[in-house]
C-alpha cells in the first residue's frame, strides 16, 4: 500500500488536496469517488513505507489519549476537523502526530472519519474503523471514542496483568537454567578430567550426566540450530490454517494452561463482539470482525460458523452451543440476552466475568509453578551430586 497526495473536486466544486493510503491509483480513485469526492491528479509519496513503519509502532497509551481527548473535545461541540488539528497540535512530538495529522487533511478534504482511519491500517484495527462507522452514521461520535477508551485501557489492564504474574516465575526460570548450563559445562568437566585418571567403573547416573555434559560442551552447535531452527519451522507451519487450527486447539487441552488459553480467548470475544453491537454494527459483521480478534484460529473458525448460522436466522446462543469451546454459562447468558434484549448487556457481563477470573488464575497458576521449578532445580543439583559421589563411595570401598 502506498501514500498519494492528490488533488481532487467535492461536490461543491472546490478543489481539495489531502493524502490518503491506497494499493493503486485505481483503488485511490475508488475511494475518493465514495465519498464524493472527483480525483483531478495524484502522486505517489516515495517516503510511504516510512511513514507505514513509523505508524506500526506507536504505543497503544497513546492512542488512549487520543481517544480520550477526542471524546472530550466532541463532547465540547467542536467539529471534527478542529478536534483533530487541536489533537495533532498536542501530538506533534511523537509519532502519533504524522496519523492524526493525515487524519485532519482527509477529513477536512470531506473523506469521513471511518475511512481516513481505514487508511491507516498498521494503527486502527478492523473492530475501530468499524465502530467509528457506526458511530457517525448514528451521530455518537463522543460516546464511541468514550467505548474506545475503555477498550484500549482493558487491553492494557489484561497486558499488565499477565506481565506481572510472569515476571518472577521467567526469573526463577531463567536462573536455574544458567545454573544448570553452568553445572553440566564447567563443573561436570572437571570432574570427567578426574575420573580419567582413576581406574573406576563409571555407574549409570554418572555415564547419563557425562553424555549430558559433553553434549552440551561439544554438540552446542547442534543444540544452538535446534533452538533456532524449531521455532522458524513452527512459525511456518503455523502459517498453514488447518495446523494452526489443530495447535491452537491442542493448547486448549493442555492440563493447567490450557483453560487459562480459552478464558483469554473467550474474554477478547464477548468483549469485541459486545463493544461492536453496543455501537450498532449488526450482530453477522461482528461475528464477521471477531473471528480475527479471539487470538485463537480454532475459535476463529468455529465464529466463521457461527456466522453463517445466525446469517441464516438461527439465535447466536444456539449457534454457540453446538461448540466445546463456549462453556454453558456463556451460552446461557447469552441466550438470556437475546430473549431480554440486551444481548450486549449479557455480553459485557460475561466479559467482566473473565476479566476478574483470568488474574485470579494467572496467581493461582504460578503460584503452583514456582515451587514446581524449584523441585526441579533442587532435583537437577541433587541428581548430579549423586553422579559425582557414586564413583567417589567406589574409592571409599577400595580402601
Amino acid at each position: 500500500m502506498s501514500l498519494y497526495h492528490y488533488r481532487a473536486s467535492n461536490a461543491a466544486g472546490e478543489t481539495i488536496t489531502g493524502a490518503l493510503e491506497a494499493d493503486s491509483f485505481s483503488a485511490l480513485e475508488h475511494s475518493l469517488r465514495r465519498s464524493g469526492v472527483w480525483l483531478l491528479d495524484a502522486k505517489e509519496s516515495a517516503r510511504a513505507g516510512a511513514a507505514t513503519a513509523r505508524r506500526s509502532r506507536i504505543r497503544r497509551g497513546d492512542l488512549v489519549e487520543f481517544f480520550v481527548q477526542m471524546t472530550l473535545l466532541l463532547r465540547a461541540r467542536i467539529n471534527l476537523p478542529t478536534a483533530l488539528e487541536r489533537v495533532a497540535g498536542d501530538f506533534k512530538e511523537r509519532r502519533l502526530g504524522i496519523v492524526v495529522t493525515e487524519l485532519h487533511g482527509l477529513v477536512t478534504s470531506g473523506i469521513p472519519m471511518h475511512q481516513a482511519m481505514a487508511a491507516q491500517p498498521g494503527v486502527f484495527s478492523p473492530q475501530v474503523v468499524a465502530i467509528v462507522q457506526a458511530g457517525e452514521m448514528s451521530g455518537t461520535l463522543p460516546d464511541v471514542f468514550e467505548s474506545l477508551t475503555g477498550y484500549y485501557q482493558w487491553l492494557d489492564q489484561l497486558a499488565g496483568d499477565v506481565r506481572q504474574a510472569l515476571i518472577y516465575p521467567m526469573m526463577v526460570t531463567g536462573a536455574t537454567l544458567a545454573l544448570v548450563v553452568g553445572l553440566f559445562t564447567f563443573i561436570v568437566p572437571r570432574f570427567v578430567e578426574l575420573l580419567q585418571g582413576l581406574s573406576l567403573h563409571i555407574p549409570v547416573p554418572t555415564q547419563v550426566v557425562i553424555a549430558i555434559s559433553r553434549f552440551l560442551t561439544r554438540d552446542w552447535p547442534v543444540l544452538l540450530g535446534l533452538i533456532i531452527g524449531v521455532p522458524i519451522a513452527a512459525k511456518l507451519a503455523l502459517r498453514v490454517e488447518s495446523v494452526a487450527q489443530a495447535f491452537d486447539r491442542a493448547l486448549m487441552k493442555l492440563p493447567v494452561f490450557g483453560s487459562l488459553i480459552s478464558m483469554f480467548a473467550l474474554s477478547r470475544f464477548t468483549q469485541n463482539l459486545g463493544m461492536l453491537y453496543k455501537s450498532g454494527i449488526p450482530l453477522v459483521r461482528g461475528l464477521e470482525i471477531c473471528r480475527h480478534l479471539a487470538g485463537n484460529r480454532a475459535i476463529g473458525n468455529a465464529l466463521e460458523e457461527v456466522r453463517q448460522g445466525v446469517s441464516e436466522g438461527v439465535p447466536l446462543s444456539r449457534c454457540l452451543g453446538r461448540y466445546e469451546f463456549f462453556p454453558a454459562t456463556l451460552v446461557t447468558m447469552i441466550s438470556t440476552g437475546e430473549t431480554s434484549g440486551r444481548l450486549d448487556f449479557a455480553l459485557q457481563s460475561v466479559s467482566d466475568y473473565y476479566n476478574k477470573i483470568i488474574p485470579r488464575r494467572i496467581k493461582a497458576i504460578f503460584s503452583i509453578f514456582d515451587p514446581v521449578v524449584m523441585m526441579v532445580l533442587i532435583g537437577t543439583v541433587g541428581g548430579v551430586a549423586l553422579a559425582v559421589v557414586l564413583p567417589i563411595l567406589q574409592l571409599w570401598q577400595v580402601r
